[in-house]
């Protein structure tokens, strides 16, 4: 987990930041669908079960931290790492960026109760960055129907995010719709909390007493026909909190905007691509599936124009003067966290770090020199969040 701290609230002109040992923080909070309410027993029972999955976050604490929850590029699953997902908390409020398939359960593991997580942003709508957004939309509706509040989770991504979620929630309603059919309990009706918004251009996407939310649309589509750009974009995001800037690349390839979004960021969030050992994995593919070359083509060119591989992780670094690099999405499956980190490092002289699933991280704010100038970044490894299996 990365934390960024500083006694000074801020936007967007962030002072240089240091890191050090934190300990895992954990965060609750408490159209129409009709249910039947359980008896007192079952509330009793999903009392102690929210209990379990995790507790509040002191009103007092003031700083941003980002928690990698899945770390491994898709779309094929993974053992060992989760897909796409990482949460963004800010003086204790959890923000989740993206939901690759595995991220309910991290956050379980994590000690995070996902109806605390009231703005969720999608990234893109391939299958590692929003396919358990069913199953955190399930837990959710599951635990806010007993405690009957009125909240609202927002949910923002590019075009079809609205209908992904309404097509989510048509998909749950199947299973708690048997519930509503049971007793005991009397029938009650239970709102809808989910409220879906399409990103529709580059710009200033949400707002709220913590944190600024930049977009650009970046290059992980590059490759694709014309026709479809208008209802299937990629966005990177820009976090600006009041401890320091975080930014989240998505997917995406080499893009000026992405480099323009992260300019000056204290923390640069970004997938990373072996190309060289990419290349040779899908040679095996294409043999062992017989493909024919103009498919191995097309993989290839969609690894190397829409995807960043470490040459253009450390250049795309370098150009934005970012304070620190965290790498996540990491592919293909094999290769070495050192490998990740050294490839990058040839390109760019700040830290960076390998990300695995639950890795934590701390940072903490400095202030400016008396002449002006930003102390360097300095981060520590933290030592590893007791989980539960």
């Amino acid at each position: 987990m990365w934390r960024l701290s500083n006694r000074q609230a801020r936007t967007s002109s962030a002072p240089a930041m240091r890191f050090w040992s934190c300990e895992p923080v954990r965060v609750s909070v408490g159209r129409t669908c009709r249910l039947l309410a359980s008896s007192v027993s079952m509330l009793a029972a999903l009392a102690g079960a929210s209990a379990a999955q995790g507790r509040a976050v002191p009103d007092t604490l003031r700083d941003t931290e980002v928690l990698l929850l899945g770390t491994h590029g898709g779309p094929f699953l993974s053992g060992d790492r989760s897909e796409s997902s990482s949460l963004l908390i800010v003086d204790g409020r959890p923000y989740l960026i993206d939901c690759g398939i595995g991220t309910m359960r991290r956050l379980i593991r994590a000690g995070i109760r996902s109806e605390t997580i009231r703005t969720i942003f999608i990234t893109h709508h391939h299958p590692d960055h929003d396919l358990d957004l069913a199953s955190v939309m399930a837990n959710d509706f599951n635990s806010l129907r007993f405690a009957g509040g009125t909240a609202t989770v927002n949910i923002y991504g590019p075009p079809q995010t609205q209908e992904l979620v309404e097509a989510a929630f048509r998909y749950i309603s199947i299973p708690f719709g048997v519930f509503a059919a049971e007793p005991p309990g009397a029938a009650v009706h239970v709102r809808n909390p989910f409220a879906a918004h399409d990103i529709r251009g580059n710009g200033l996407v949400y707002q709220d007493d913590k944190i600024r939310v930049i977009a650009a649309e970046n290059s992980h589509y590059a490759l694709m026909p014309a026709e479809f750009h208008g209802r299937m974009q990629s966005y990177s995001y820009r976090f600006e909190t009041p401890h320091g800037v975080v930014i989240y690349t998505g997917d995406t390839g080499p893009s000026d905007a992405v480099t323009q979004l992260a300019q000056g960021a204290d923390v640069l969030v970004s997938l990373a691509l072996d190309l060289d050992a990419m290349a040779t994995s899908l040679q095996q593919a294409a043999k062992a599936n017989n493909w024919s070359p103009e498919l191995l083509h097309a993989h290839m060119a969609h690894m190397r124009d829409e995807i960043l591989d470490l040459r253009e992780v450390g250049e795309l670094a370098s150009k934005a003067h970012v304070k620190a690099v965290v790498l996540n999405h990491l592919g293909p499956d094999g290769v070495q966290p050192s490998v990740f980190v050294s490839g990058v490092k040839q390109y760019y002289s700040g830290p960076v770090y390998a990300g695995a699933d639950f890795d934590r991280y701390c940072l903490m704010g400095q202030a400016r020199s008396a002449g002006g100038g930003d102390q360097h970044s300095t981060m520590h490894r933290c030592e590893p969040t007791s989980l539960k299996e």
